[in-house]
């Protein structure tokens, strides 16, 4: 049964050398009881024509490090050829507290995979000395610096030094940056000095020497006679090549083996079992020797591993040839139902080849937000992902589930036996879906070609599609209740505000109406109609309904309660004014907008409801539009909710009076008749107010809330409390929490 899971990172699963080490992973994984996931973002993106578009479309995968769970994680730095995708990762990996292996990288902080490569390349090195007698050598590094190309360019010196060779680093070192185009110039311009020709070429990779050879050969240099040439890997092209080039084979076995090793050390503690070795020296023409094409393969013993590499190639291309003539695309975007675009896609995932089980697994949020169609996952995975497909070819299909994205995929979770998964991305343009996950019986199965890739675009194209289709149908919807909402708020519009008076049938509601006249500048730079909108609706609750009856006026209805007309409406500007003030603080304007703000009491049948509505909402647009308003009842309102906003300020009679311009004579008659209430008292009460709040949701003591809600003396507020609530400030916090 399984010990845990491994996470491999790779870049792509295309080239012969990627399936040698994976092969070496996940066969030493297995062995010690590990799933291998590989999370790979399907591309090469150096051989990308759109090198940024693939990158940030496929490379999403590898954020489920960070938050999947793994036991142990390989990083294949070296197959990634973009330095940010590889410095991105490295970031990822320096976040997570997983035990790390990287493969061709030396970074701080991580382990690096034991390599033998240095070994193998200075065996290369001494069959050109000892059994060709070859003396002047050049090397043909890959890149300056990078930890592959010195590890191996290290050999070849320990070789030529244990000889007693010189060697001209200034004009025999070479750097083909392990591609075509420059190995092959390399080979023009060693054949250019016909004077000085070196007996040997050391390549640092294969696909250097076989294009460095072409670059000898076709400048009239004869490969082995004039010069000798020898590669490192054992790729099949090498072989096949003519002249076939001395390499090594099984080096990429070894090091995914190790790579485990070292890996389970870090996790366990423990030491694996010795790995068997699949490295050798493989003889070719390129040396002058006779070619050895018959050797141990590194999974296949008795069997010519080129004949088999071979076989393998030509068995994909028959086997995706058969359907070359179907059009997939087609068949998947005729799906008029998410569930039809399932079937359709497990379908034509016929068309791949190897998988055994095929999971696509979404994200919770990947139809995106119809009210903010913009608004999209560009990165990452939810922490819920949705089973869409779970397709086994030899067992019952799994039931479309949700999970967390902890499990990676749900059949992980159960118990099984040791499992090799490929994980690739679901992206759509830059909005992130989720991903796929195919399982195959062993590593030579896995089959990323062009045929796959096709595959994957059209799965997106289908989610994507479907996307649209629930967008437009939640766009009709809302086009229907655009006869009753506000476009731009969302509130009731006036048809809706009559609509909601008819059903609250004659039940007994309060309309509270609230309206900012034309003129005022108090919100410079920002659309006030939005602005006080925005705080009507957070600070609404579920028993009321809101309407926008202009722009610049808006009703709210809700059920009448105890208190006065005037205290319903002004509990509630409060609570407007409030989130207004936590969405743009009042105190940095000159002065506050004038404001109108009445309630009425809606009573009878549901249309004398609606008339009398009708013909308040009228009226106050009127007065809006009209201008006329009374400066001094909006500042003596303004002045109310300042003192509720902050009872704690110290304000005196004297100062309100002084900021209204009037005398604290006036100031006293006005505020009474306007509120029911004196000034003075009005600042008590919102100061007993807050207080109370203050005892039952805070841990402050008595004295620091005092000070907090403008007290300069705690006797002072405990008298007024107890006064005022009929019980001392401790009782009433002992109380309320005992309730």
């Amino acid at each position: 049964m399984v010990n845990g899971r491994i996470a491999v990172m790779i870049s792509e699963i295309f080239d012969p050398l990627d399936y040698e080490l994976l092969n070496g992973i996940h066969t030493k994984a297995s062995s010690l009881g590990y799933d291998t996931i590989c999370l790979t973002g399907i591309r090469d993106v150096r051989l990308s024509t759109n090198n940024k578009i693939v990158s940030d479309k496929m490379d999403n995968v590898y954020n489920l490090i960070r938050s999947a769970r793994f036991d142990g994680i390989i990083f294949i730095a070296e197959s990634f050829y973009s330095e940010h995708t590889e410095r991105s990762i490295f970031s990822m990996l320096r976040q997570t507290s997983v035990p790390c292996v990287v493969i061709g990288r030396v970074q701080d902080g991580f382990y690096t995979a034991p390599s033998e490569q240095r070994s193998v390349i200075r065996q290369l090195t001494e069959h050109l000395i000892y059994q060709h007698g070859c003396r002047h050598f050049a090397f043909v590094s890959g890149f300056k610096g990078e930890s592959n190309s010195e590890e191996r360019y290290a050999g070849f010196l320990e070789a030529l030094s244990d000889a007693g060779l010189v060697f001209c680093e200034e004009n025999d070192l070479y750097f083909g940056e392990y591609w075509k185009q420059p190995s092959e110039q390399i080979g023009r311009k060693i054949a250019a000095d016909r004077e000085s020709l070196p007996d040997a070429v050391v390549c640092a990779s294969d696909l250097m020497a076989v294009y460095l050879s072409e670059g000898l050969i076709s400048s009239g240099v004869r490969v082995p006679e004039d010069v000798k040439i020898t590669g490192y890997d054992g790729e099949w092209y090498a072989v096949l090549h003519t002249p076939s080039i001395t390499t090594a084979s099984g080096c990429k076995y070894d090091e995914g083996q190790r790579a485990v090793s070292e890996l389970y050390h870090c996790m366990t503690g423990l030491v694996a079992p010795e790995n068997e070795t699949a490295s050798k020296l493989c003889c070719g023409t390129s040396c002058g020797c006779k070619p050895d094409m018959k050797y141990s393969s590194r999974t296949v013993t008795n069997k010519n591993w080129i004949e088999r590499e071979l076989l393998n190639i030509i068995d994909k291309h028959l086997t995706s040839g058969r359907y070359l003539n179907n059009d997939i695309s087609d068949h998947v975007s005729r799906a008029d139902t998410f569930e039809s675009l399932i079937q359709r896609i497990h379908d034509s995932a016929e068309a791949l080849q190897g998988w055994y089980r095929i999971s696509i697994c979404l994200c919770s949020d990947w139809r995106f937000d119809f009210e903010r169609p913009e608004v999209y996952r560009r990165e990452g995975f939810s922490d819920t992902m949705q089973l869409v497909m779970d397709h086994n070819r030899y067992e019952p299909d799994e039931i479309s589930q949700n999970f967390p994205i902890t499990h990676l995929l749900p059949m992980l979770e159960q118990e099984h036996s040791p499992v090799l998964v490929t994980i690739s991305a679901l992206n759509s343009g830059e909005q992130i879906l989720g991903y796929t996950a195919f399982y195959y019986d062993d590593v030579d199965s896995i089959n990323y070609d062009a045929q796959f890739m096709n595959w994957n675009s059209t799965a997106v194209s289908g989610f994507r599609m479907i996307q649209q289709k629930l967008y437009l149908e939640y766009k009709q919807r809302k086009n229907i209740a655009f006869s009753t909402l506000d476009p731009t708020t969302g509130f009731y519009n006036q048809r809706g505000f009559l609509e909601l008076l008819s059903a609250r049938g004659e039940s007994e509601c309060v309309l509270w109406m609230f309206g900012i006249y034309e003129d005022n500048d108090m919100l410079t730079a920002q659309n006030e109609h939005h602005f006080f909108s925005t705080a009507l609706r957070l600070s609404s609750d579920k028993n009321e309904d809101i309407a926008v009856l202009g722009d610049h006026l808006f009703a709210v209805v809700f059920k009448k309660s105890d208190v006065s007309l005037e205290s319903c409406a002004f509990r509630r500007l409060l609570r407007c004014m409030r989130e207004a003030e936590r969405l743009q603080p009042f105190d940095r304007y000159s002065r506050s907008p004038y404001v109108l703000s009445v309630s009425f009491l809606l009573e009878g049948t549901a249309e004398q409801k609606q008339q009398k509505a009708a013909e308040l909402a009228e009226n106050a647009r009127q007065r809006l539009c009209s201008g006329n308003h009374d400066t001094l009842k909006s500042e003596l309102l303004w002045l109310r909710i300042r003192i509720w906003l902050h009872p704690e300020t110290d304000l005196s009679i004297d100062d309100m009076a002084r900021q209204l311009n009037i005398s604290q004579t006036y100031l006293h008659r006005i505020y009474k008749n306007r509120f029911g209430i004196s000034a003075k008292e009005d600042v008590i009460c919102a100061r007993i107010e807050k207080a109370k709040q203050l005892l039952l949701s805070s841990g402050a003591s008595v004295n620091e809330i005092a000070e907090q809600c403008g007290y300069h003396e705690a006797s002072h507020f405990m008298r007024q409390f107890r006064d005022r609530v009929g019980i001392t400030a401790t009782g009433y916090r002992k109380k309320g929490r005992s309730e």
